[in-house]
């Protein structure tokens, strides 16, 4: 622990040095091929230390052991192995739509009662243990509960992580609705509109872009809990490939894993900021 709060403490100051040397200036704009390529500077730079950490012929000629950190080059020949041998694809899939299911069961009942509990402080008051669960309770508790309802089965899996992205989108909601300004309900009770028409024509359609960030976000963190998810006698998924590797000790094939997660995360961030792009343009203009 000392070792490492050094280490924190050194890149800290390291770090801070080099912005002052830089002189950058807070929340400057930045082109984005200049930032495309810090971004790309940070992958090298972070795939040139994996390399000469794990190079050597031996074990012995190698600063770390393969079980600890395998090179990029035994990531890469893990692959062909997953997928032959292993349905690296078919896992996959099944952990694409067992997260995507999760989370749209979630969408659809955390979207409108987060809105009824911002529009409605009694509605807020009876539901309010439900936006506290997320805040208080650590996500890892609910798979021994989801176990205890569900049993070994694919409804434990995915009820899971609709409780993981239910209990993390839920509060979410509730504070975009209720950062709604004032004034735009005002204006829409000068205009004569019903109780109905505050909520779903004036403070929903108001929150809504923040609403779809809310969701692309807790969308990607499902990807983080699908190894809780199936952790447990999952007999296919991504989580079920990575207990398998950790047991027979293929440290290559965990990270293999890892970046076929990551690399499946990004993508469908990616889509969600586009989808965003096309339906709520006038929030990405300059």
């Amino acid at each position: 622990m000392t070792g490492f709060a050094i280490f924190a403490l050194a890149f800290v100051a390291l770090l801070t040095a080099v912005v002052r040397a830089a002189g950058l200036r807070v929340r400057s704009p930045m082109p984005e091929t200049q930032a495309l390529g810090l971004t790309v500077g940070f992958l090298l730079l972070v795939l040139a230390g994996w390399t000469f950490a794990t190079r050597g012929a031996t074990i012995e000629d190698r600063l770390l052991s393969p079980l600890i950190l395998p090179s990029p080059s035994e990531v890469l020949m893990a692959f062909p192995e997953l997928h032959l041998h292993q349905g690296l694809v078919r896992s996959a899939l099944t952990s694409f739509i067992r997260v995507t299911t999760g989370f749209t069961l979630a969408a659809i009942l955390a979207v409108p009662l987060g809105v009824y509990m911002a529009s409605f402080p009694p509605v807020a008051a009876f539901f309010r243990p439900l936006a506290l669960v997320g805040s208080y309770v650590p996500i890892v508790v609910f798979v021994p509960l989801t176990l205890a309802w569900w049993g070994l089965t694919e409804t434990q899996k995915v009820g899971f992580l609709f409780i993981g992205c239910f209990v993390a989108l839920l509060p979410l909601v509730l504070k975009t609705i209720q950062a709604v300004p004032a004034a735009f309900l005002d204006v829409a009770v000068t205009k004569g509109a019903s109780q109905w028409q505050l909520v779903w024509q004036v403070l929903f359609p108001v929150a809504l872009a923040d609403i779809w960030d809310h969701l692309r976000g807790v969308y990607g963190v499902g990807w983080g809990w699908i190894i809780l998810a199936e952790v447990v006698n999952a007999e296919r998924g991504l989580g079920y490939l990575i207990s398998v590797s950790e047991r027979r000790g293929h440290t290559a094939a965990i990270f293999a894993i890892i970046i076929v997660i990551v690399l499946i995360a990004v993508a469908c961030d990616q889509l969600w900021k586009l989808g965003g792009k096309l339906l709520f343009p006038y929030k990405y203009c300059d």
